[in-house]
């Protein structure tokens, strides 16, 4: 089709994001065109993804951003954030890697987090708002964001159904408050399918990279069902363009990996793996250390309770230790010193940390660095060394056995409805809703709690200190008493742990 271009460079400006906003899926492809009277006009076609000149045209329009990237506020519910990126990715005709986060969010919440974007035009981004997704705050700056930039979360929960009495519920919330909790990594870094993220970072660490797509690719329940009959039909004929063509146009992992060994490293599994975006491929082999230093802070408060010990390690500093080591191989600035028979007295508990395995850390001057270094042999991996591929070349860092919140308050709610909402989300509020005042009545009684947790903290791991019980959905076990170590309970958690 062909338009009459305006005069006006803003008015032409808007009828392109009008043309976008209408053809969204497609690629439209600019030629300036003149009309027989002259006139200047716009013809305005449909380009294949393979075409040179839409390719330069996108270049072009995205090099005329005044800064590299737009950072934007994105509030989701019930998806997790690599859903979203993925999904996003697609919409936006870009590459999932060219958008970036701080942290991942849970999947089972609705949260509010930055993410930022290479090279886009925000009238285009916010086009994919949608019921359960909105994105505002957009700001142009020269960088991206990288996992790790941010200094922790901030959670509003609300735990219904609760059948202790209010001393009870007291009693608990201040021993949370004031003791803190074992600073577990919480389920969801493993995932919450058959197939752990572990499995695959181990696979990842070890090279084997026909092992981490299998892993990968490997079949499992209560998934979308074009992803199931994707994965049985890799699982069947090892036909990466046959599961492409099944799970269809669907933004995933899966569908990442296929593309890769479809189009360009059909016998390249990890030119393929590469395909996948590099934070999720870091996601992995985060999980893997994330296994190792659960089972190592376990092993801790078994064998040595819960007060420093001669051979710890503590932060002499104030502030938290580097979540960024996690994914850069920048120098170690925490003061990190070794307790001894002789300075043990100056420290408490929750001065202890626990190195995240990896070739740039101390380990602890005691048994449990025997211990974590038999794990690593068992797996045949040795996260002290290098890896021969620099993304799995993993430095560690120093995570603290205890955590404390931080601005925490609590209270309790009565109600009769137990489908009624107890508490609006951020996007109810942007919305102009109103909270209805809170009565003192109700057959239920439920508890609301507001709390800060330092990143890569978790509020699932919070929360079950609270209970006393697991964080597992599929728990029907008994809760634990007060006296009862909760790091014995988290083997109960998933299998991995066992």
């Amino acid at each position: 089709m062909v338009f009459q271009a305006p005069d006006n460079k803003e008015r032409r400006r808007l009828l392109h994001h009008q043309l976008e906003a209408h053809f969204h899926q497609d690629r439209l492809l600019r030629t300036p065109k003149k009309n027989a009277d002259g006139a200047q006009a716009i013809e305005i076609s449909r380009a294949s993804g393979s075409s040179e000149q839409f390719r330069r045209q996108e270049a072009s329009r995205n090099r005329q951003s005044p800064c590299d990237h737009i950072h934007f506020t994105l509030y989701k519910e019930n998806m997790d954030t690599m859903e979203v990126v993925n999904n996003m990715g697609g919409f936006l005709r870009v590459p999932p890697r060219c958008i970036q986060y701080a942290g991942v969010k849970d999947k089972r919440a609705k949260t509010v987090q930055r993410v930022s974007i290479k090279f886009r035009d925000p009238q285009r981004l916010a086009q994919f708002s949608r019921n359960s997704i909105r994105l505002g705050n957009f700001t142009f700056e020269k960088e991206p964001l990288h996992l790790g930039d941010l200094t922790g979360n901030y959670f509003r929960l609300v735990i219904r159904n609760v059948t202790a009495d209010e001393d009870t519920i007291r009693a608990s919330t201040d021993a949370f408050v004031k003791q803190g909790f074992v600073n577990y990594f919480g389920l969801q870094r493993f995932g919450t399918t058959e197939v752990s993220t572990v499995e695959v970072g181990k696979a990842l660490l070890k090279a084997d990279w026909n092992a981490a797509v299998e892993a990968i690719m490997k079949e499992r329940s209560n998934e979308h069902e074009r992803v199931q009959r994707c994965r049985k039909v890799w699982a069947e004929t090892k036909d990466a363009e046959a599961a492409l063509k099944a799970i269809g146009n669907r933004s995933c992992i899966e569908a990442q990996l296929l593309q890769g060994l479809a189009r360009s490293h059909k016998n390249d599994p990890f030119g393929a793996i590469q395909n996948i975006s590099r934070n999720t491929r870091l996601m992995y082999v985060h999980s893997y250390q994330s296994y190792l230093w659960n089972l190592a802070v376990s092993y801790r408060l078994r064998t040595l309770g819960r007060k420093p010990a001669a051979g710890d390690l503590v932060v002499r500093s104030s502030a938290e230790p580097s979540a960024k080591r996690l994914r850069t191989s920048e120098k170690q600035e925490d003061d990190v010193v070794v307790v001894t028979s002789d300075n043990v007295e100056q420290y408490s508990f929750s001065d202890v940390v626990m190195p995240i395995p990896g070739y740039d850390v101390q380990y602890p001057d005691n048994a449990v660095s025997k211990y974590l270094f038999e794990l690593m042999e068992a797996d045949v991996i040795d996260l002290r060394a290098k890896h021969k591929v620099k993304d799995y070349s993993l430095a560690g860092c120093y995570r603290r056995v205890i955590c404390r919140p931080t601005d925490a308050s609590w209270q309790i709610i009565r109600y009769n409805d137990v489908n009624q909402d107890l508490q609006l989300s951020d996007l109810d509020l942007l919305e102009g809703k109103v909270e209805e005042p809170k009565k003192n009545e109700g057959i239920h009684t439920a508890v609301a709690v507001k709390f800060t947790l330092p990143s890569s903290t978790y509020a699932t791991m919070a929360i079950r200190e609270m209970l006393k019980r697991s964080s597992d959905h599929k728990f029907t076990g008994k809760n634990l008493t007060a006296d009862e170590p909760l790091d014995q309970d988290f083997y109960c958690d998933t299998s991995i742990f066992h």
